[in-house]
């Protein structure tokens, strides 16, 4: 209240003080612009700011009242933010049952932009748009151009380069398939390496058996041991190749084991 009653008084000092001021001088305000040329006083021109302003705090609630401006304006916008994701997400989510991967691929980075997903969720959409794209390639340039263009922290991930691997394996390009697994022997090994590794004749067994020894002394996955077994086959007679496999399967049964004997087969043959 005292707050108040200062306002007050203070407004009228003010007034008093501004009334005062101008009946010694009520002052000159000239407007000119291109051909046109207003002359007024102070006060008139202060009156006719002060209607300006009502004019347009008037018209600016008339259409707050009608469209929905004002407060509710950013939860208006907000709303049609969301809209537009769920649609987006909707119409993806369809594609991606219909197995259209090229329409997915093209609306999951717009889908992105909204605050849908945690940054965990936004890596893996990353990982599962690059499988995609790696697996949709009919060509050895395509799929090469693909991987080249992918982010770099995707491509350390040993599952990814183990990914690649396999799908140069697919389109014949075994050579580049055993560089990229030698390279990744270097820091890590997953089983898509080991099902890679099964499908290759190895130019340089040897290099990748040193360091799947090395890796299989940090750890104890059956993956590094598989892949082990596969590679050390490789040096191997047909015969004893084939009898070191089977007794591997007899231990530990793995898909990838079964296409290493059809491979040594083809090889020996």
């Amino acid at each position: 209240m005292r707050r108040q009653v200062w306002l007050i008084l203070g407004g009228l000092a003010a007034g008093v003080a501004l009334v005062s001021l101008l009946a010694f001088d009520a002052g000159y305000v000239l407007i000119q612009f291109a051909h046109h040329r207003l002359e007024t006083t102070l006060v008139a021109a202060g009156i006719a700011l002060f209607l300006l302003l009502w004019i347009v705090l008037v018209s600016f609630r008339f259409l707050s009242a009608i469209l929905g401006f004002g407060p509710g304006f950013g939860r208006w916008l907000e709303k049609r933010r969301e809209d537009k994701a769920s649609a987006l997400l909707r119409e993806t989510l369809i594609a991606m049952f219909d197995e259209r991967t090229d329409t997915v691929v093209q609306r999951l980075p717009k889908l992105m932009k909204f605050d849908l997903f945690s940054t965990a969720e936004r890596a893996q959409v990353d990982v599962w748009v690059l499988k995609r794209q790696l697996e949709a390639t009919v060509k050895p340039d395509q799929l090469k151009r693909v991987w080249s263009g992918a982010k770099a922290e995707l491509k350390q991930a040993p599952e990814m380069t183990a990914h690649y691997a396999i799908q140069l394996c697919r389109l014949g390009r075994s050579e580049d398939a055993e560089l990229e697994l030698q390279a990744l022997s270097k820091r890590g090994w997953t089983a898509s390496a080991t099902h890679a590794l099964a499908q290759i004749n190895l130019d340089d067994a040897p290099s990748l058996v040193n360091a799947l020894t090395e890796l299989s002394g940090n750890r104890s996955a059956t993956d590094v041991a598989n892949g082990l077994v596969i590679a050390k086959a490789q040096l191997m007679p047909k015969g004893d190749a084939e009898k070191t496999l089977i007794e591997h399967y007899g231990k530990q049964p793995a898909p990838s084991v079964v296409t290493a004997l059809g491979t040594i087969g083809v090889k020996k043959s």
